[in-house]
């Protein structure tokens, strides 16, 4: 099997070209972007690096796209947001099946505090027909969240005969020795846009609504050694696709992330003053984008100086409130990293290796015929046994908790 990383020289896209490079199941790896210095280090790093090729890519350029997909079995979408709705057309039109790890958020933000009739996901699930037509999978956000915890919320529903309320919760524990500035442990133009610019979505009460952005938080119980944090409300994947594709009468469904106070504070202060905002602007007669000001001036989520210094854990999981029965109870399965086990396996933190490995293992999975849809599609529209089983097999770990509701 043949397959296109698209953004390989990145954090995610770099851990998944090593980790699909030791297994078996591929002929050839292509690690396709702009940048041919962090693709030459990505393939350097791959254990298997002579299965491996690089592209240079414009993500852009839908025509140079559909030149370098032809003849991939699958593309691996690896890069901005912003990209995403072209590499999905180029990829149907090379005719090569597709996997991402979001979505374009930014394409649509409603005014908060109203019900919320279509969501961003939509420009993707409604291109079902076109891909089934041509008996091609377009499997949407994978990762861990959105990913592996779309996966766990459907293991766990299907235990229950109602499901009142699902809880994505992302939280990490961390320090980086000797750097007190501002920093992203990812992308950071991802991260500023789910966070300061995207008014937060919530399903509530049946239906989607959104509130402004930094003003929704609570106290949440991470499993040790991640411990209690205070997780925010942000616009997140898992919010559009989960409380339908579940059903049983989910009311309430949220996707909360710990975010430091400093962090907070400065994104705020960013916010205030328009630099979150990806419109550009006209600044001594060069138009600019704010928000490319800010992550130019921030370093790189990928530099291993920083990497290599991170120090803590990370844990991602879902709880789901329902009932079995007559029985109300909350069910919680996660996933817990540590920053300096990453990065001595795969020269990464913990944060882009949660999000490569339960990507590379649905690409295994479909490489190995396991998974056979067709269309557009979520993880949580899939079996979640064989996948749960599938994480165990491939050592992304997973645990759970279970505790009666009075």
């Amino acid at each position: 099997m043949k397959i296109v990383i698209v953004g390989a020289g990145g954090g995610v896209g770099s851990v998944m070209a090593d980790w699909l490079s030791r297994q078996k199941d591929f002929d050839q790896i292509v690690l396709a972007g702009r940048k041919k210095d962090t693709l030459k280090k990505a393939l350097d790093n791959m254990k298997g690096k002579e299965r491996g090729k690089i592209a240079i890519v414009d993500a852009n350029n839908i025509a140079d796209m559909k030149k370098c997909f032809k003849g991939a079995d699958m593309v691996v979408n690896s890069t901005l947001p912003r990209y995403f709705l072209k590499i999905m057309k180029a990829s149907l039109g090379a005719g090569a099946n597709y996997i991402d790890m979001a979505t374009d958020l930014a394409v649509i933000n409603d005014t908060p505090f109203q019900k919320v009739k279509r969501v961003p996901l939509d420009l993707q699930l409604d291109q079902d027909k076109q891909w089934k037509k041509e008996d091609l999978a377009a499997m949407l956000c994978w990762g861990v969240d959105p990913g592996a915890v779309n996966v766990f919320t459907r293991y766990i529903a299907d235990g229950m005969n109602k499901v009142d309320e699902i809880k994505i919760r992302d939280g990490d524990k961390s320090i980086i020795e000797g750097f007190d500035g501002f920093y992203s442990p990812w992308s950071p133009d991802t991260l500023i846009e789910e966070v300061a610019y995207m008014n937060s979505l919530i399903w509530t009460d049946g239906h989607w609504e959104r509130r402004p952005p930094l003003t929704v938080s609570e106290e949440w119980e991470f499993p040790k050694p991640v411990g209690k944090m205070k997780v925010w409300l942000v616009d997140h994947e898992e919010t559009q696709s989960l409380p339908r594709f579940i059903g049983k009468g989910c009311k309430e469904m949220s996707f909360m992330i710990h975010l430091d106070d400093e962090w907070i504070e400065v994104t705020r202060a960013l916010k205030k003053v328009g630099l979150v905002d990806c419109k550009p602007v006209n600044a001594r007669g060069v138009k600019v984008v704010p928000r490319d000001v800010i992550t130019a001036c921030m370093l790189s989520p990928v530099d291993p100086k920083m990497q290599s210094k991170t120090k803590g854990n990370i844990s991602v999981g879902a709880a789901v409130i329902g009932y079995k029965g007559d029985k109300k109870y909350m069910h919680y399965i996660w996933n817990t990293m540590s920053h300096q086990q990453c990065w001595r396996s795969y020269k990464a933190t913990a944060t882009p290796t949660q999000v490569a490995i339960p990507t590379a293992i649905a690409v295994t999975l479909y490489a190995q015929g396991k998974i056979k849809e067709r269309g557009v599609f979520p993880p949580e529209a899939l079996d979640p046994k064989p996948i749960m089983r599938a994480f165990t097999k491939y050592g992304f770990k997973w645990e759970q908790m279970k505790k009666r509701i009075e």
